[in-house]
């Protein structure tokens, strides 16, 4: 099973900090095969990406515009025409092989979601229950 980490960030100020401290994106990097920075298009030159990283760019564009950020793909892209809207990987992720996560990971995650599922259940549904005398 392919696993990719995505890493959104919407500054250069948050991208650099990243930078700075890159045990953060440890956990991501530990278990996934790809790890991807997503960014707005344009933020980030592709030499600043780190060597085990890709870069998905994010945008809006016309048509025309579209045709000639095309060429800058390496890989997936896509292109909204009704909301003008592309988003396109600009850098590949290198693959690693990782280890999975361990079911000790896997206990914890569900019983976090069970704890704020009970500390904040859902809200009742908008409908009713048709009721038949």
């Amino acid at each position: 099973m392919k696993r990719v980490c995505y890493e959104v960030k919407v500054s250069r100020a948050d991208f650099l900090g990243e930078l700075k401290h890159p045990l953060k994106r440890r956990i991501g990097m530990r278990y996934s095969n790809e790890f991807y920075f997503v960014t707005p298009s344009g933020m980030l030159a592709h030499g600043e990406v780190p060597v085990d990283c890709g870069l998905i760019e994010a945008g809006s564009a016309t048509f025309e515009q579209w045709r000639g950020l095309i060429g800058r793909h390496a890989g997936f892209f896509s292109f909204n025409p009704d909301r003008q809207e592309y988003c396109m990987v600009t850098v590949p992720a290198p693959w690693r092989d990782t280890p999975g996560p361990t079911w000790q990971l896997v206990a914890a995650m569900l019983r976090n979601q069970k704890r704020w599922y009970e500390e904040r259940p859902p809200a009742p549904p908008a409908q009713e229950k048709m009721r038949f005398e």
